[in-house]
């Protein structure tokens, strides 16, 4: 069996949440801020994952929920309010709880692709 790719190492790696290079280390020092890892040293903040990561999220929750959203507004025909009440709430949680994923796999493919800030300006 072949090794895997570089490109789905370091999509495993990011969606782990862990540093691309040594999968040791964490990616991020808060929330989402990306920093450099304390395992092998590798500087993560060279990689960009900037407007990709909340346009992935927003796009993946919105695809998981919407259905599930028509489908009460025609099973039950709730009032507006109360469809608010229950959806935004629980659309705001699903995508926090998704955004550093999505952000770690993005600085996983970028760091699988050698795309750094540098050569994205070029």
């Amino acid at each position: 069996m072949s090794e895997p790719s570089r490109i789905s190492t370091g999509l495993r790696r990011g969606l782990g949440l862990r540093c691309p290079h040594c999968g040791e280390g964490r990616l991020f020092r808060r929330f989402l801020t990306v920093s450099a890892c304390e395992a092998c040293g590798s500087d993560n903040t060279r990689y960009p994952a900037d407007d990709a990561p909340p346009y992935l999220t927003l796009f993946l929750v919105g695809h998981f929920v919407v259905p599930f959203v028509f489908w009460m507004d025609k099973a039950w025909s709730p009032a507006l309010w109360v469809m608010f009440a229950i959806w935004l709430p629980l659309i705001t949680a699903i995508t926090l709880a998704t955004l550093p994923f999505m952000k770690g796999a993005v600085v996983g493919i970028a760091w699988a692709n050698g795309v750094t800030r540098e050569t994205a300006r070029q």
